[in-house]
């Protein structure tokens, strides 16, 4: 390494951590600090602002040009139960009733429980930590400085019918933070993005959508404008987070710099750093972390091999089978990449539920013909609402499109499964549709007219012509319309009971009676627009144990090795409890 380039990651380090670099025998250049943080989302930024003891030195690097990750264009919210808020304001819950909760979606949405005990105690043990130390946790980051909005979000839990569920205030929102505070840290944030800023997640794209608190939504409404870098849902949490590393004065961030290999010692493998490459200064160097390295870089979204190898959604032996999941679908950070899952596996960590998903449906923005540049997707709240439904590629519906969105996607992959000539997905929907909920990039008919005559939405004035321009010849579309407008009449989907639990009123319109998610499709002009079975993230990587620790594959501890966030495997063996 040149002296020049030296001089670059000195400084950069010991701008916070007090230390620049040495040099070993080969005079390579070496950094040292007590704790490594791979990856600056929410797991990497939270696990750097927990270490708060006086003297503990953490860096963090992130291979990208700033912090966040997914968690910057996600909507930011936690599920906690029992937490805090629902305590202080006598919301009635408890962790037994959680865990019944939890148990209970288990047992109904994920394949049969797999014979091996020592797998199942783990989850077990994962599960307990969760539930007691969600309210700690909450507690920790409140005491440092953290903000939530101070009234539980009314999302019901997501599958409100099973033992244990609560009507709400499991769900919490980030308040609305000043990202200005950051002052100098302010550089690592993305550019302020083009979402616009609102209280809460819930009420981002329906005017309609229920309130927790009317009055003090109007008031943090006023109060944004006397925001000078306002953040909110997702910005907000990685905004705060990143605030907490900056008061601590114990951290460092060192951005454009990746992971190449971790570094172990001694008979035991013990983790002791890593070796990154860091683009200011072109050259490789290693970081010694006296206490640890923690993974936090994200699953592997964006790897289209690996997506090819573990994700493919019909099996390739399958004759005439054209479908596998695309990195394309996916609203993950490019980063997503699978770095952790590859390094922790050649030092012999275990992994596991590496073909299952973050789903979440997408479009694509209507304007650049790719998937939306703002994370937050409104295609889970466009499927859910009335005067629409959403069909395969053979013209039928074929689940509840207002349920939760990751039984939404998982609908769509069986789906494929079943018929793999049916493996496209469309929402149909009428001008009423159009007019009281237009999706982002629709908000006038010269944006619709673009739209149409760049082929990414489809218009017709009857249904008829506008199954020919996106089915098949033996298409059911007409047929479902006809059935979907007879059940809208007395609000009853005798199929698949849209909007007939309280998550579904929840996300459909109130306004719309006698079932806020059903409305006739009627109202010429017609519309299409592509529906993709995607993800924020997968849910499969390296197995740790409560405590974090990755384990090897005979079940023993890596010492000095810790992953978090979708670096590791999801605490549930399926999506749909919490998320």
């Amino acid at each position: 390494m040149s002296s020049r380039n030296t001089r670059i990651m000195c400084s950069e380090v010991q701008q916070v951590s007090g230390r620049g670099g040495t040099h070993n025998l080969d005079g390579k250049a070496v950094f040292e600090c007590d704790i490594l943080v791979i990856g600056a989302g929410a797991a990497g930024l939270a696990a750097a602002a927990a270490v708060h003891d006086e003297g503990r030195r953490v860096i963090v690097i992130e291979k990208e040009d700033h912090v966040g990750g997914t968690t910057f264009g996600s909507g930011g919210c936690m599920w906690i139960p029992n937490n805090l808020f629902m305590q202080e304001l006598g919301i009635e819950d408890s962790t037994e009733q959680a865990e019944c909760y939890i148990n209970t979606v288990e047992k109904a949405t994920r394949p049969a429980l797999a014979e091996d005990t020592a797998r199942q105690a783990l989850r077990n043990r994962w599960l307990k930590a969760f539930l007691m130390q969600g309210p700690e946790m909450m507690r920790y980051f409140r005491d440092q400085g953290f903000r939530w909005m101070p009234l539980p979000s009314k999302i019901p839990d997501y599958h409100p019918h099973v033992e244990g569920a609560v009507e709400h205030g499991r769900t919490l929102d980030p308040e609305v933070f000043d990202a200005a505070t950051l002052e100098d840290w302010l550089k690592y944030l993305p550019a302020q993005s083009k979402m616009p800023v609102v209280p809460r997640f819930q009420d981002l794209f329906v005017s309609t959508r229920h309130t927790s608190s009317t009055s003090h939504t109007t008031e943090s409404a006023a109060s944004i404008q006397c925001i000078g870098r306002p953040t909110s849902m997702g910005q907000s949490l990685i905004a705060q987070l990143l605030n907490i590393c900056r008061k601590h004065g114990n951290v460092s961030i060192l951005t454009r710099c990746e992971l190449q290999e971790l570094l172990s010692s001694g008979a035991e493998g013990r983790v002791i750093g890593a070796k990154v490459r860091c683009e200011r200064s072109h050259e490789s160097v290693d970081i010694h972390a006296s206490l640890g390295v923690i993974l936090a870089t994200g699953g592997f979204s964006q790897n289209q091999v690996m997506r090819d190898t573990y994700l493919r959604i019909v099996p390739a032996e399958v004759a005439g089978a054209k479908m596998v999941t695309m990195a394309d679908w996916s609203l993950a950070a490019r980063g997503d990449v699978g770095v952790a899952l590859q390094v922790g596996e050649r030092l012999g960590a275990d992994s596991a539920q590496l073909d299952q998903v973050w789903g979440i449906p997408t479009r694509i923005d209507f304007a650049e013909g790719r998937m939306m540049e703002e994370k937050v997707t409104e295609a889970m709240f466009a499927i859910s609402k009335p005067f629409s439904f959403v069909v395969d590629g053979d013209g039928r519906r074929f689940f509840s499109e207002s349920q939760p969105y990751g039984p939404a996607v998982r609908a769509m992959y069986e789906r494929a499964k079943e018929n793999t000539k049916a493996t496209v997905f469309w929402l149909i929907f009428d001008s009423m549709y159009m007019q009281e909920y237009p999706p982002r990039g629709l908000e006038n008919s010269c944006s619709i007219d673009v739209a149409v005559n760049l082929g990414r939405l489809f218009r017709s004035d009857t249904i008829d012509d506008l199954a020919k321009q996106i089915l098949e010849p033996d298409h059911h579309l007409q047929s479902t319309v006809v059935e979907w407008n007879e059940m809208c009449e007395n609000g009853h989907d005798k199929y698949f009971h849209r909007g007939e639990d309280r998550y579904q009123q929840f996300i459909g319109d109130p306004n719309v009676t006698p079932n806020p998610c059903m409305g006739p499709v009627k109202e010429s002009p017609f519309y299409a627009m592509k529906i993709f079975p995607g993800d924020d993230g997968t849910r499969g990587g390296l197995l740790t144990d409560e405590f974090a620790r990755v384990l090897g594959k005979s079940g023993i501890a890596i010492p000095g090795l810790y992953a978090g966030g979708n670096a590791s495997v999801a605490l549930l063996e399926s999506q749909g409890a919490a998320r």
